[in-house]
């Protein structure tokens, strides 16, 4: 990570200047402006840092909205209304397979999910057998790793129970003990088991996948996209967007207080919650070669069970930015 903060750094500052220079230095008055949405999910606090911060104003109108629907984003991007959008990795692949014109910015989330019990503790996904799992969406990313890992330790569908219930509407179905698991993304995990002492935190999501994939914990969950007519008209600032959020998500990783208090001010989740969530979220910029790696490992895993998942097929290299 140091080589990245570094070349971050030393990239963000050059195109800094060269766009002062450019633009007129700081008495330049006209801005271009930039539209971001996000849903309220820790991979959003550095591009919120560069909103609250200002620091970008004498180039870059920044606007960052915060809002859960994905298709709305989906919709907006698909017609240039904004610009750039987080979401889950595997969304972003298939809505490129179906036609709209977006590019992989980064990867930022690579460990968020765990497995919650109601009144005992899983020590294996065997202790799972007759038990009830709830997930959010059949078809999505949490179902696809429960199957994912159940197959793999030899567990069949028809010894489980799965249960499908929109977050959180499936997080409160489950503190209020009428089912014995659920796969949960953080913050919600810490949430529940703030709120339910029956809850025990039994599998980390990540380190099962591990244990099939090689031994890496890291799962390419959510990444930044940018539309490609944004980012084909307007190189620099997008390389100074990406630079800043490498940037920002250094300061945080190097400063969890700080990121705790950003968390609890943005998504309304009191502090200790999401200091305790922040320890159980990796969110990093990997090099590249290590990313693609990996994001492609995760796509090959999803074709062979949900292929609809990412659009039915590998994206192409066009997808990468």
């Amino acid at each position: 990570m140091k080589l990245l903060k570094a070349q971050s750094i030393i990239i963000t500052f050059t195109l800094l200047i060269l766009l002062s220079i450019t633009f007129g230095g700081v008495g330049h008055t006209e801005t271009k402006k930039v539209v971001i949405q996000t849903p309220p999910v820790l991979a959003a606090l550095p591009l919120l840092k560069i909103d609250e911060s200002g620091e970008l104003d004498n180039f870059l109108d920044i606007e960052v909205k915060i809002s859960p629907d994905h298709q709305r984003a989906i919709s907006l991007i698909a017609k240039n209304e904004i610009d750039f959008i987080i979401t889950g990795v595997n969304v972003g692949a298939k809505i490129y397979n179906k036609g709209i014109n977006v590019k992989l910015l980064n990867v930022n989330t690579w460990a968020v999910d765990y497995l919650l019990t109601n009144g005992f503790k899983a020590e294996s996904f065997e202790d799972l057998k007759g038990k009830t799992i709830s997930l959010p969406l059949k078809g999505g990313p949490l179902d696809f790793l429960a199957r994912y890992l159940l197959e793999n330790n030899g567990i069949s569908e028809k010894e489980v129970k799965l249960i499908y219930r929109p977050l959180p509407n499936g997080a409160k179905y489950f503190n209020s003990g009428q089912i014995d698991s659920i796969i949960l993304p953080e913050p919600l995990v810490s949430v529940s088991l703030a709120q339910n002492d029956n809850a025990y935190l039994s599998l980390d999501i990540q380190k099962e996948w591990a244990k099939f994939n090689d031994g890496d914990q890291r799962i390419p969950f959510v990444g930044i996209f940018v539309s490609e007519q944004f980012a084909s008209g307007n190189p620099g600032f997008t390389e100074i967007i990406a630079g800043k959020y490498i940037e920002n998500l250094n300061y945080y990783n190097d400063n969890p207080n700080e990121a705790a208090k950003d968390a609890s001010k943005y998504f309304n989740i009191p502090e200790p919650i999401m200091e305790k969530a922040l320890t159980r979220t990796n969110i990093n910029i990997y090099p590249e070669d290590i990313s693609r790696k990996l994001t492609n490992n995760y796509f090959e895993a999803i074709l062979e069970m949900y292929p609809e998942m990412i659009g039915g097929n590998l994206p192409d290299e066009e997808f990468y930015y």
